[in-house]
């Protein structure tokens, strides 16, 4: 029998230096305290994008700076001057006007009317931009005498005075992709007339396009120019659309067109344009997918998105049980999530590959046919929710590929009755680990008689007569059929599993097909607000027929991690002082309080201790 060996984590304090009082916020640009408000951090998203996206000095800008109009005196929220320019309000170059979110261009207070009676006051200002629930450029001309704002796709970059055909060499990561999904989602349901999931199908459409664009066009072709015709823009992603349809059948068909009318086409083009998707950084690209996703998703069916913490730590652990040789080879081994949602554990398996090649020295132009490689031979999904299958198809493309072998299938259902692409892709008995979060929390049981079948667990024990099971008991079965002899499965499962007495049946049928490698148990906060199941992630290794009729004693690694990141409502949550100041790290950022990167790293010390690794 297992001997349990616990290890409780406690805070790592690491040196950090600096701390902010309870309601304050960090200035990123003058480094200064002030209220942490909704309009606040989205002013602050904005200024840092104007430096690590546009590349303006720090220097050059200002926050709240007060113009003079007529005999009032009115703040602005950011404005920035032309480089070593005294900060004057004759000396203006860019004026940009914040708002929260759910202000919209028209409002007479706070819409486009303020920017313009700003740009009126500062004469020599060239460009302005409204940020609230669009994102709006314009430029400053004279006309007849008279100043006026002409629409414009885009603020110009330090050093240019307009907007280039922009190349592989001046798209940049974006600082808050999550804002900008969420801004052309809304634009899209708000000025096209569709539904929100329509919405999401046409906004997939374009970031197809985008992705592909950068990783396959000889020159990029996804961008709008000011004054440009938007038919030729249409013309262009007409064209890369074809492409794109002709590479990825399996997710759009091939009489699908490009539905937006020209005025959100010419939005949705002008707010991507500037962006690498492919190079954005993987959490950011996940926290912009899961905004315009979640809104699609339905908590009935138990489907929540997998915190990426807890993706990141359960790959960690997983990897750290198979040689690094196998997991960086085409075919070396074979990875299976088969209730992928939105492919959260598998993009941290990719990610995982692509840190392991950049470890050994290769360079980041050289990471994309080897990931890709790599990714399309290893990885694997299944969902029974077709939406599902496509959102997760297209977080592959994004982060290197695999997509192709996301599949729509009940991986409950008897494999017999699967479509000819899953039986072609997914076997039993073939995976070296199975990796996955399947549907629990909900009231829903499987109790198809066909299905049910299939299973030992309705079986096992002294009940022989089981006639409903929750579905995350039978994945746990399922999973161990997907896995050869040896192979490992990460699985998040209901706490009830493993200590509710009614439920040792259960327990002693895991004991018997495999050894349980490791147990995390994991705070309740950990996926609320969607549900407060308490849960806990085991890691099982799948035992031979020989193995499963031996009796024997092995230790458990054991993690119990107080935070997880964020509170019961989803709220962020930072390391603090005793006195509730925030601790920043050297970058001036507040730093997450999440134990979870602390438990993978305590597991591998432990299996090294182990001699398992």
């Amino acid at each position: 029998m297992p001997k349990e060996k616990q290890l409780k984590l406690i805070e790592d304090e690491v040196g950090t230096i600096e701390v902010i009082p309870p309601g304050k916020i960090k200035c990123f640009i003058t480094g200064k305290l002030r209220k942490d408000t909704p309009e606040e951090r989205i002013r602050q998203d904005v200024a840092r994008s104007f430096v690590e996206e546009y590349g303006y000095n720090k220097d050059d800008i200002d926050i709240e700076f007060p113009i003079k109009i007529g005999r009032a005196k009115k703040r602005n929220d950011i404005v920035i001057f032309e480089e070593g320019d005294e900060h004057r309000q004759e000396n203006i170059y860019i004026i940009v006007e914040v708002k929260t979110e759910n202000v919209k261009p028209s409002d007479k207070k706070e819409g486009i009317e303020q920017l313009k009676s700003y740009v009126a006051a500062c004469i020599n200002t060239q460009f302005a931009l409204w940020v609230g629930s669009e994102r709006l450029a314009f430029k400053a001309v004279e006309e007849k005498g008279r100043r006026k704002l002409v629409e414009i796709p885009d603020i110009p970059k330090k050093g240019e005075t307009t907007i280039p055909k922009p190349t592989r060499g001046s798209l940049v990561p974006a600082v808050n992709l999550k804002q900008v999904f969420k801004r052309i989602h809304n634009y899209i349901y708000a000025n096209q007339g569709f539904q929100k999931d329509k919405a999401f199908e046409e906004l997939l459409k374009l970031i197809f396009i985008k992705v592909y664009d950068e990783q396959y066009s000889p020159s990029l072709q996804f961008y709008i120019l000011p004054g440009e015709d938007v038919s030729k823009v249409r013309e262009r992603l007409n064209k890369l659309f074809k492409k794109v349809q002709n590479r990825y059948k399996y997710i759009f068909k091939g009489n699908e067109i490009i539905e937006l009318n020209d005025t959100v086409l010419k939005y949705v083009v002008s707010e991507l344009q500037r962006f690498s998707l492919v190079d954005t950084e993987t959490d950011v690209k996940g926290e912009a997918y899961e905004e315009i996703v979640g809104p699609n998703l339905r908590g009935d069916r138990g489907e929540f998105f997998t915190p990426r913490n807890v993706c990141n730590m359960t790959i960690e652990m997983m990897f750290s049980l198979i040689p690094e040789d196998k997991l960086t080879s085409p075919g070396g081994m074979k990875i299976l999530d088969p209730a992928v949602g939105t492919g959260g554990f598998l993009i941290a398996g990719v990610q995982k590959i692509k840190q392991l090649f950049l470890n050994r020295g290769f360079r980041y132009d050289q990471l994309r046919d080897l990931v890709r490689d790599v990714a399309n031979a290893n990885f694997y999904g299944i969902d029974f929710n077709p939406f599902l299958v496509k959102v997760a198809q297209m977080n592959m493309v994004m982060h290197g590929d695999g997509s192709a072998n996301i599949v729509h299938a009940n991986s409950l259902e008897d494999s017999a009755n699967w479509n000819s692409e899953a039986k072609e892709k997914i076997k039993f008995g073939e995976f070296d680990l199975v990796v996955t979060n399947p549907p629990f929390g909900t009231k829903a049981v499987i109790d198809n008689p066909d299905i049910l079948s299939q299973f030992e667990l309705t079986t096992f024990g002294a009940n022989s007569s089981r006639t409903a099971l929750p579905p995350e008991q039978l994945f746990v079965e399922r999973c161990l059929d997907f896995l050869k002899p040896g192979g490992y499965l990460g699985i998040v499962l209901p706490d009830s599993i493993l200590s509710n007495p009614g439920l040792k049946w259960i327990r002693e049928w895991i004991l018997q097909k495999a050894y349980i490698i490791a147990s995390i148990d994991l705070p309740v906060e950990t996926f609320e607000p969607h549900t407060g199941t308490q849960t806990s992630i085991l890691i099982l290794k799948k035992k031979t027929p020989v193995q499963q009729k031996l009796q024997e004693d092995y230790e458990i690694f054991m993690a119990i991690p107080e935070k997880v990141g964020h509170d019961r409502r989803g709220n962020l949550i930072y390391k603090t002082t005793p006195g509730g100041e925030i601790k920043l790290d050297e970058n001036g950022n507040p730093i997450v309080e999440d134990y979870l990167p602390l438990v993978a790293k305590a597991f591998e010390e432990w299996l090294r201790r182990k001699g398992m690794i």
